[in-house]
């Protein structure tokens, strides 16, 4: 994300997708449930549009969540959104899938780490 201030209007397309994909709705079906056309919809979720506070709104109350869920990726203080979002991916995981997803982001952390390290020395 770009300045403090700016809006990060692709990241909320996704989030808005992911949902109602996670919902199994249409565009169609999620529009007609915010009462916004499809082709509004489909704008935003790819990032064309640009949707003010109330159509997001709408958009949160459609799926039945905050709207947060739509814009943490734009929110200082997300983390407790993001630890939610990871511990509903790992609801259903067997006790050998999460040892191996354990693995994986533990390895994954020590070389974003390691990047970050590299590059404020690089600085």
């Amino acid at each position: 994300m770009g300045m403090a201030n700016d809006i990060d209007y692709k990241a909320i397309g996704k989030r808005i997708r992911e949902l109602r994909q996670q919902q199994d709705l249409s565009q169609e079906q999620l529009a007609s449930k915010a009462e916004i056309t499809s082709v509004y919809l489909s704008n935003l979720e790819n990032g064309h549009g640009k949707g003010s506070l109330p159509t997001f709104l709408k958009i949160a109350n459609a799926f039945g969540c905050g709207v947060d869920a739509l814009l943490c990726d734009n929110i200082n203080e997300s983390r407790q959104i993001f630890e939610e979002k990871l511990g509903t991916l790992l609801k259903d995981c067997t006790k050998e899938e999460l040892k191996i997803i354990i693995g994986t982001v533990k390895g994954l952390k020590e070389q974003i780490k390691a990047v970050e390290t590299y590059r404020t020395q690089a600085e």
